[in-house]
């Protein structure tokens, strides 16, 4: 079980960050990428990040994230721009690029869903990593075939999926009203449609404060909770250490019942995976999953007795 993160509290050439890169734990993170500094210091400090950085064996975990959502042929022609820069320094660096949409002024097919699916081979092969809104799919599972279809894993491209403002209710996500089970549900569903990785934009994304222990506020315009997994420690007492959220302690539950997964599927194969994750209760899709958590100890328990020798 693993973690992937934004960025690194370090450079890249200081002796923390290979440390950090480094970590067993860490699946992926993204290396820094700036235009606000223009010109021939911009691309000097970008050749020089990637220099260090493709010389570690944690290179294959790097990753750029460019442009969050796109949404005009503007946008989508800035991000294959930026994507051909890095690209030219290092061909096999990994791009990652959210989105919900096509571009909205240049269709890529007659109706909206299919402009969607088409954008892999629009961005081919400036993006590496598809990273899809759960939000689109809908109550609709059987699309995740449509995606897939147009990708090339033997290539190196993946598909991750993220949420965010959405999906809202019933459909699983992390916002503070929801249920136990619904939080958990989120990786269940990364597991079920069977996503290589799985985003979330932020963590502690609250609203501006001046100092630490100031009362915490989310930001205005999201649902609440949006973007906030953990707590400054100040808030609540004299220590500095961030307290976690109980959708932080799911969001860990939920990862754990991928890892049970996985070790069931590499027994028996993934088809009896998710006849399991069935016949048990716990999930059969974004509408229709287990609002108690005994189906959930039962699916751990039949993993257990089954893959214990």
């Amino acid at each position: 079980m693993r973690v992937l993160t934004y960025t690194c509290p370090w450079p890249a050439d200081h002796p923390k960050s290979d440390e950090y890169f480094s970590d067993p734990r860490l699946a992926a993170y993204a290396v820094p990428y700036n235009r606000v500094i223009s010109g021939d210091a911009s691309k000097d400090y970008l050749q020089k990040q990637i220099e260090i950085l493709r010389t570690k064996a944690h290179w294959k975990k790097a990753y750029f994230y460019l442009w969050d959502e796109p949404l005009n042929l503007e946008q989508y022609e800035s991000l294959r721009n930026i994507a051909s820069e890095i690209h030219a320094y290092a061909p096999d660096a990994r791009v990652l690029t959210t989105y919900y949409t096509g571009p909205s002024d240049a269709p890529l097919a007659p109706t909206a869903f299919e402009a969607f699916v088409k954008v892999p081979k629009f961005l081919r092969p400036h993006t590496q990593i598809y990273c899809t809104s759960e939000w689109v799919l809908g109550n609709r599972e059987d699309l995740v075939k449509d995606i897939i279809s147009e990708l090339q894993p033997e290539d190196g491209e993946e598909w991750w999926t993220y949420v965010c403002m959405g999906p809202s209710d019933p459909h699983p996500n992390w916002h503070l009203g929801m249920r136990g089970t619904q939080h958990r549900a989120v990786m269940w569903r990364v597991w079920k449609e069977g996503g290589t990785g799985f985003l979330y934009w932020g963590a502690n994304c609250y609203e501006k404060a001046t100092v630490p222990s100031e009362e915490i506020r989310f930001r205005r315009g999201l649902p609440p909770g949006d973007g906030v997994l953990f707590y400054p420690g100040e808030v609540f007492s004299s220590s500095h250490v961030p307290v976690a959220s109980l959708r932080l302690e799911r969001i860990l539950s939920g990862l754990q019942d991928i890892e049970y997964l996985r070790l069931f599927s590499s027994r028996y194969g993934r088809d009896e995976g998710l006849a399991l994750l069935e016949k048990t209760g716990v999930y059969l899709g974004p509408e229709r999953y287990t609002h108690e958590h005994m189906p959930i100890d039962m699916m751990r328990g039949e993993i257990f007795n089954a893959c214990r020798s």
